[in-house]
């Protein structure tokens, strides 16, 4: 369950561009400090704790948390953005252990069968849940991969008229993200994404706006959700 083959195969097409602040991805570069500082800031100390970054791209979250002391693992299912997040962080010396691969397979290939105990302590989904076909299997594997008490971490876009304009129109006409790269039909409402999550026993804490400054051409964290939002959980049991 997750991300279907065309989708994932847009992200083939980006190579290299994953680490070029001013191409395609401009807009992810942008909002990666911001978004970092956020979950950081809720969490706390990062040193030792396991991490799983799903649909991890090129590794731009990915780094951040391991520069804190992180044990990340990032998966995804495009074969060049792996190869590009795995290139950047032997550049940069840092260990990540990046795997082409699902949730629902890797917690086959780790041994968790959903009952017994879950391995990591934080799981991020930003910026991926916007591409996904089945939401609620997909994040019924995301929380089976987290222990109890662990923080599900997320970001990605509502399904607003807002969000449809300038997440869609003007992001890809002024170059802010590759033309083609999102599907109004699959933005997700907080609403939605709250009830999923709650029916997989993690409590949502927080949502927040990431709202885009066109004067300082820059993201803020607001409490403006219209388009662009973030937040956390806790997994009850």
């Amino acid at each position: 369950m997750g991300l279907s083959n065309l989708e994932s195969q847009k992200f083939d097409s980006f190579g290299k561009e994953w680490w070029d602040a001013k191409g395609r991805f401009a807009s992810l570069h942008k909002i990666n400090p911001l978004r970092f500082n956020y979950f950081a800031g809720k969490i706390g100390e990062l040193k030792g704790k396991r991490v799983l970054d799903i649909g991890c791209g090129g590794g731009i979250l990915s780094e951040e948390f391991v520069k804190k002391g992180a044990l990340v693992t990032g998966i995804d299912l495009s074969p060049v953005a792996l190869d590009a997040a795995k290139s950047h962080a032997k550049e940069s010396g840092l260990e990540i252990d990046y795997r082409l691969t699902s949730p629902a397979q890797l917690a086959v290939s780790l041994g968790t069968d959903f009952k017994s105990v879950p391995v990591f302590d934080i799981v991020i989904c930003a910026e991926v849940l916007e591409h996904v076909d089945d939401l609620a299997g997909f994040l019924k594997d995301c929380c089976g991969l987290l222990k109890k008490e662990g923080y599900f971490l997320f970001s990605t876009i509502n399904k607003t008229v807002s969000a449809k304009f300038f997440a869609i129109f003007i992001a890809e006409n002024f170059n802010m993200v590759p033309k083609g790269t999102h599907d109004y039909n699959r933005f997700i409402r907080p609403s939605t994404l709250v009830n999923i999550l709650s029916q997989n026993d993690v409590t949502v804490e927080d949502i927040k706006g990431m709202t885009f400054d066109p004067l300082g051409f820059e993201f803020k964290i607001s409490d403006n959700t219209n388009i662009n939002y973030l937040g956390y959980g806790r997994k009850r049991a």
